[in-house]
């Protein structure tokens, strides 16, 4: 069974995202302006923290980027990078190969606007959500929304 973890909406520089997250976001993502949040994709016990950059430099047309980052070893490690993702960003009820499902809003360059289901492969997640199946609306909640 997989644990549910207390969400926190954040943004930037906010110090309830831990010190480490915002220096990784920081430094190695270039990211500046972003909403975060925090939830347990893989049952370990230890969130996750989603990033959903909204600068110019990190959005179009299409959306924003989002980052999945995963705690391994005192360091951290992208498990999503997708671009062109919209909100709300959403933590699924099913799961693949033990991690959650994520789900993101897409629409434009001719697509149908759906919410499609991100899964994990076993090392990290698709980093094209056009691509991927819709999801259908499962049960979920959400962990970014429209208005930070």
């Amino acid at each position: 069974m997989i644990a549910f973890v207390a969400l926190a909406l954040l943004s930037s520089g906010s110090p309830s995202l831990p010190a480490a997250a915002r220096s990784y976001v920081r430094d190695v993502l270039k990211v500046e302006t972003y909403q975060a949040a925090q939830a347990d994709l893989n049952g370990d016990h230890r969130p996750e923290i989603f990033v959903y950059a909204t600068g110019r430099e990190t959005c179009g047309s299409g959306g924003c980027n989002l980052y999945v980052l995963s705690p391994r070893k005192g360091r951290y490690q992208i498990v999503l990078r997708a671009s062109v993702t919209q909100l709300p960003v959403r933590r699924l009820a099913s799961a693949t190969r033990g991690w959650r499902d994520i789900g993101v809003f897409v629409s434009g360059g001719g697509a149908q606007p759906h919410e499609a289901r991100l899964r994990f492969n076993g090392k990290r997640y698709p980093g094209n959500p056009t691509m991927a199946p819709a999801s259908g609306n499962p049960r979920g909640e959400v962990l970014i929304g429209d208005t930070p």
